[in-house]
């Protein structure tokens, strides 16, 4: 019976193995270091030479803290049905919580900020203006189309909308990010990124004033609707009064001599009304400024945490693209010798195979 031959463990790698190989790959690497250095260095003047030639990216963020109105509401209802008006809900519910973030984003207030004209070097230039400026590749398009100056007295036809559409995606989808920095929303961050200063920062500085302010309105819309009614029956009171009282001062005057008590019936009528008008208006009156109070709590209260100062940051430095540009070219010089090195040892053991076969 014949004995197999021993099996051979030849082909077996060994972390010995694995450390010589490592050795041979770094004084191959040594060798050829004065390569690796040039092109690392030349890439590191590339990446300073892209930032350096390339348009600015200027970033501006704007902190404010939103703090909802107080309790009262039930009270403020109660009085309210005291004289036939209903309070209702708050009237700004549909823009609470996370909706305030969405409404800062969303096409109407974006295209609303853009159509604001702010000061610019003394004039007065649409905020969506002064962004086809930062962009003389869409000026060029603008301006063949007859699109370039818009004028919010006449915006919008059907081509501008569209035209106000893509700058709304540019805008709202590429540089401008809403975000909360907790779950009760106490603290909302509004960032944007562009290539120009000037429109960057008063971006920023309008959308935060517009959207608090369209919220705000919102949250207290009902309130001041019944609040005006409440008024108006006040102002109804007051003239009515005041006519009472002519009337009765009339009537007085005509019966202060007359004998009979039955000509005074008159008289003591309309002082009577005189009088529950009276007490009618001085409760009108308490009430409508106690409703102004709990109304002025219950509305929202925003403060501005921090907000854009001049001149605004770049997001990337001349450093950073040089050292970027270093990292990557010195990673791939390596990567390209050791993976030639590599396949060169693999084409070497092949031919030794072939060689014992």
């Amino acid at each position: 019976m014949n004995t197999p031959p021993p099996t051979s463990h030849d082909d077996e790698v060994t972390l010995t193995d694995i450390w010589i190989k490592l050795q041979q790959w770094w004084v191959y690497l040594e060798k050829r270091k004065l390569w690796i250095l040039t092109i690392a260095l030349l890439s590191s003047l590339g990446g300073y030479l892209k930032v350096k030639t390339a348009k600015p990216v200027y970033s501006a963020n704007l902190t404010f803290s939103l703090e909802q109105g107080g309790s009262g509401g039930s009270n403020l209802a109660g009085l309210a049905s005291q004289f036939g008006f209903s309070m209702g809900g708050d009237g700004g519910g549909m823009f609470s919580g996370e909706n305030l973030l969405m409404l800062m984003k969303s096409r109407r207030m974006v295209e609303a900020i853009l159509l604001t004209p702010v000061l610019i070097e003394g004039d007065s230039v649409l905020l969506v203006n002064q962004y086809v400026r930062s962009w003389p590749e869409l000026m060029e398009v603008w301006d063949s189309a007859g699109l370039y100056p818009i004028d919010v007295n006449t915006c919008c036809s059907n081509v501008q909308d569209s035209a106000l559409g893509e700058i709304y995606e540019m805008v709202s989808e590429k540089a401008l990010a809403v975000s909360k920095q907790d779950e009760a929303l106490s603290f909302v961050t509004i960032s944007y990124t562009g290539h120009d200063e000037v429109f960057t920062g008063a971006f920023v500085e309008q959308l935060t004033a517009q959207a608090t302010e369209f919220y705000v309105e919102s949250k207290t819309t009902n309130t001041r609707a019944n609040m005006a009614k409440l008024q108006r029956r006040v102002d109804s009171v007051t003239a009515e009064l005041e006519h009472a009282m002519l009337d009765a001062a009339n009537s007085l005057d005509a019966n202060q001599f007359t004998i009979q008590s039955a000509a005074k019936v008159s008289t003591a009528e309309k002082q009577m009304k005189v009088t529950m008008l009276t007490t009618l208006y001085g409760e009108l009156v308490k009430n409508l400024e106690l409703s102004k109070t709990l109304a002025a709590r219950e509305e929202p209260l925003i403060t501005i945490i921090d907000r854009p100062h001049y001149p605004l940051r770049v997001r990337e430095s001349e450093l950073q693209g040089a050292m970027f540009g270093g990292v990557i070219g010195g990673f791939l010089t390596v990567l390209f010798f050791a993976g030639r090195e590599f396949i060169k040892d693999l084409n070497m053991q092949a031919q030794e195979a072939q060689q014992l076969a």
